[in-house]
């Protein structure tokens, strides 16, 4: 309650009042409300700043590493499942790759075995004999793997005989060479139809009859794939 004890008589003075009520003093509540603003602000700020910085929404990083309403067990679950379809998607790639490496290799195979192969000497024969002399072992491992690889295919053999003795013995002989030559191989359980024989006598002789070393490598037998 408050009484004017100014007289109104146009005099300008200043008006004095006396407050009798028994009103508190005011408490200053605009301090702590300007402290939060003020804190408002600098996080506002500093945001703005990591933000500019990084590139990266701080609240969408957050967002995207602990998803709402997504309990633990769902996340690994679901980071389980990409893991394992990963680790599936990279078998898959790598088991495609090597069947196609086999693929290649299968197909390759019979070019290189065939200009390996062909015309090769295998065995040398005793003289006078169908009995082996010197055999080449890694040569009739080859041949042999070349077969079991490739069911399909076949071999020729062709005897041969140096130019020692009568000529018609020397044929019988020369085929006496290339039958014993494909018993060996059907030892190595290659069927026997795919093997044919012949005897070539004294024909394309591979060094001089002239020469005891000579006649020496003239009796063999040479392979041909067909």
């Amino acid at each position: 309650m408050a009484f004017d004890l100014n007289k109104n008589d146009g005099a300008k003075t200043a008006p004095s009042k006396f407050d009798l009520s028994k009103g508190e003093i005011e408490k200053p509540g605009g301090r702590s409300r300007g402290w939060l603003v003020g804190l408002f602000g600098v996080l506002v700020i500093g945001g703005g700043i990591w933000y500019y910085a990084t590139g990266e929404d701080p609240a969408a990083k957050v967002s995207s590493v602990v998803a709402p309403g997504t309990s633990t067990k769902e996340k690994v679950s679901t980071m389980d499942t990409i893991a394992v379809a990963r680790v599936k998607s990279q078998a898959i790639k790598e088991d495609s790759i090597s069947k196609t490496s086999l693929n290649t290799a299968s197909d390759k195979l019979p070019i290189k075995a065939f200009s390996a192969l062909n015309h090769s000497i295998p065995v040398t024969f005793v003289q006078g004999s169908a009995s082996f002399a010197n055999t080449n072992k890694t040569l009739i491992k080859r041949i042999v793997a070349y077969m079991a690889k490739n069911p399909e295919s076949s071999i020729h053999i062709d005897g041969y005989a140096s130019s020692d003795g009568p000529v018609a013995l020397n044929l019988q002989l020369s085929q006496a060479r290339a039958d014993a030559f494909k018993n060996h191989l059907s030892a190595f359980n290659i069927e026997a139809s795919r093997i044919t024989a012949t005897g070539k006598g004294i024909e394309n002789p591979v060094a001089s009859n002239k020469t005891a070393s000579g006649r020496k490598k003239n009796r063999r037998v040479e392979i041909t794939f067909l």
